[in-house]
C-alpha cells in the first residue's frame, strides 16, 4: 500500500513538475501585434445589445457558483431573453422556478460610457439548487470595446443547505468580425476573464469568449461560453440563443447547458453561430 501511494505521489509530482517547466500560455493570436487601435476595435453595440450581454454574464456567473458547489454535473436548461431597452428587459430560465433576471440601463455618459444594473428579484432555482440575491452593475466604455463588471453578489445553497455568498468579476472586451480579419460588421465578438469568490476569497477563474450575430433576413444568434482554467476539473458553460437581434429589440431562446470537457474541446455552439449568406 505504502508503495503504491509513493508510486501515486511520483506520478503526481512528475505532472506538476512536466507542467512548470513549460512557458506560460501566449495571448490571444489577435493580439499578436498588441491592442488594435481604439478606432479600429470600437463596436457599434446597440443598448439593447448592452443590457443582452449584461443579463448574459449575470446568468454564466450564477451558473459557476453553482458549478462551484454541485460540481460540474452536466445539464442543460431552457432560457429566454426579451429586452427592447425600455420597460422590459429581461432573461429567464423556463423551468420551474427558474432564475430571471432583470436589467436596468443607466442613462449613458457621454464620452464615458453606460452602466447596466442586472437584479434578480426574487429567489429561483437553477438545477434544483436555490440561487437568489444577484445584483450586479456592468459598466461599457463609450467605444463599446470594453465591458467591466466589479462585482456581482449573489447567494446560491451550499452543501450544507445554508446560502452561501459569492462575488464574482469579469473583464471583457468586444470587437466586429472584421477587425481582425475576414468577417462581417454586424458580428460582435468578444473575450475575457472571470473570477468567482466564496467569503471574498477567489476560488476559481475562468476563460471566456463569446459570438453575437445580428439577424438579417435570417435568425441572429449569440452564444456565451466559459471555461474553467483554476479550479477542480475541467467545466464549460454555455448560454446559447437564436431569434431577433434588431435596432429596439434583442428576443432570442435558447439554452443553458454545463458539460465537462476541456477548454481544447470543439467550440461546436461558437462555430455554429454564423452569418449565413442569402444564395
Amino acid at each position: 500500500m505504502k508503495t503504491k501511494i509513493t508510486t501515486t505521489a511520483a506520478a503526481v509530482l512528475l505532472g506538476i513538475s512536466t507542467l512548470a517547466s513549460a512557458n506560460p500560455p501566449g495571448a490571444p493570436a489577435i493580439y499578436n501585434n498588441g491592442p488594435a487601435a481604439p478606432l479600429l476595435n470600437m463596436t457599434n453595440m446597440r443598448d439593447t445589445e448592452r443590457a443582452a450581454f449584461a443579463l448574459y454574464e449575470g446568468l454564466m456567473q450564477a451558473t459557476e457558483a453553482l458549478v462551484y458547489v454541485k460540481g460540474c454535473t452536466p445539464f442543460s436548461a431552457p432560457v429566454s431573453a426579451y429586452v427592447d431597452g425600455h420597460t422590459y428587459n429581461q432573461l429567464e430560465v423556463n423551468s420551474f422556478n427558474g432564475v430571471r433576471l432583470d436589467a436596468t440601463l443607466q442613462a449613458p455618459v457621454a464620452g464615458f460610457g453606460q452602466n447596466i444594473d442586472v437584479l434578480q428579484a426574487a429567489p429561483g432555482v437553477l438545477n434544483n439548487v436555490g440561487v437568489d440575491s444577484l445584483r450586479g452593475r456592468y459598466t461599457y466604455n463609450h467605444l463599446n470595446n470594453l465591458m467591466v463588471n466589479e462585482r456581482t453578489s449573489l447567494r446560491v445553497a451550499g452543501q450544507n443547505g445554508r446560502p452561501d455568498l459569492f462575488y464574482s468579476a469579469a473583464i471583457k472586451d468586444f470587437y466586429h468580425g472584421n477587425t481582425y480579419g475576414p468577417g462581417q460588421f454586424y458580428e460582435i465578438y468578444d473575450y475575457g476573464l472571470q473570477v468567482l469568490s466564496k467569503s471574498g476569497y477567489p476560488v476559481n477563474k475562468w476563460w471566456q469568449k463569446s459570438k453575437a450575430v445580428r439577424d438579417n433576413g435570417q435568425q441572429g444568434c449569440t452564444v456565451f461560453q466559459k471555461d474553467r482554467l483554476v479550479g477542480v476539473g475541467a467545466c464549460r458553460i454555455t448560454l446559447s440563443t437564436v431569434g431577433y437581434s434588431q435596432p429596439g429589440l434583442f428576443w432570442q431562446d435558447g439554452y443553458l447547458t454545463v458539460s465537462q470537457v476541456t477548454p481544447s474541446a470543439p467550440d461546436t455552439e461558437l462555430n455554429g453561430c454564423s452569418l449565413i449568406q442569402a444564395p
